[in-house]
């Protein structure tokens, strides 16, 4: 999820009443929570492929909130006239699970929540990391509680029940579209290894949707209402030695790991032999170039030469 719907959730959570009753303590402790886990773009370079497991790693996990909370806790102790850590530690994490960590596993980008026990990158798929429909009315909220103060708590409880509501549809309507996906697919004779349905960009209740079977990656675009999908399908690319080679490379390793839908391409540049790896989940129309493109250029003789992400 983008930083200001973020840091949004986290001020309507304060002020749905926790404001009222600790102060601007609690608006402190709430909305740093819900920013800080994103401290992570600080070690996690640009176009590096690290970036890929340490941006939303760590500071996304359970572990990595209890100790932002404490630290925060701490601070904002001394920031005002609320000395009791325990309970601003609280609002912090309550900030940081709800505001940061809940938001970002609603999209398809994953979060490693279980480090450091697990890599596992969890993603519930039902909203675009930018979302018009859950910022707004989190920001008439604190608007209305700007203007009519006396309503703030209510105007704070109100946009967190139409934010509910909201998830709740795209939730029913995620469901609907993986189960259309399914039936589509069988109908078709497609034998489905795996079913996802990804939230498009803007446009609520439209999917695009990926059925995985042994060679394929069969792509369509689901609304529910219509009850068919025209699939397209996407190979997954080519097996030769160059590609094993490429396969044998920790970055390709971890970009592996990372995707959802990866495929491959191979081709030969003059004495170079060049292996491209994509993430489908990222090739948005809208889009002037692939995002997360990992390129691997070897010799003829099979040797590295060069690994770039998003060269």
């Amino acid at each position: 999820m983008d930083p200001i719907t973020h840091g949004l959730t986290g001020a309507v959570l304060a002020q749905a009443g926790f404001r009222q009753r600790y102060g601007y303590q609690a608006t402190l402790a709430l909305t740093a929570g819900a920013l800080i886990p994103d401290i992570d773009i600080l070690w996690s370079p640009a176009r590096s492929v690290v970036a890929l497991e340490t941006h939303r790693g760590i500071t996304h996990s359970f572990v990595g909130a209890i100790g932002f909370a404490v630290v925060l806790g701490l601070i904002i102790r001394l920031l005002g006239p609320e000395k009791r850590w325990r309970l601003l530690s609280g609002l912090a994490l309550l900030g940081i699970v709800v505001g940061h960590l809940f938001m970002d596993l609603i999209t398809s980008y994953g979060i490693q929540l279980f480090l450091p026990f697990s890599r596992a990158r969890p993603a519930w798929d039902l909203v675009f990391i930018i979302d018009p429909f859950l910022a707004l009315p989190l920001l008439a909220a604190l608007i209305a509680g700007w203007v009519w103060g006396s309503r703030s708590a209510f105007t704070g409880r109100l946009a967190i029940g139409i934010v509910a509501a909201y998830l709740t549809l795209m939730a029913v309507n995620h469901f609907a579209a993986v189960s259309t996906l399914e039936r589509v697919a069988r109908g078709q004779g497609i034998v489905p290894r795996r079913v996802e349905a990804l939230p498009e960009p803007f446009q609520p209740f439209r999917w695009r949707g990926f059925v995985e079977d042994g060679e394929n990656y069969w792509q369509g675009i689901v609304a529910v209402e219509r009850g068919h999908v025209d699939l397209a399908a996407i190979a997954k690319g080519p097996w030769n030695g160059p590609v094993a080679r490429a396969e044998e490379v920790e970055a390709v390793k971890t970009f592996r790991w990372f995707a959802r839908f990866p495929v491959v391409t191979f081709r030969e540049e003059g004495a170079q032999q060049v292996v491209e790896y994509r993430d489908l989940r990222f090739a948005h129309s809208f889009r002037r170039r692939p995002a997360f493109l990992l390129r691997v250029i070897l010799t003829r003789g099979g040797t590295v030469e060069q690994v770039l992400l998003d060269p």
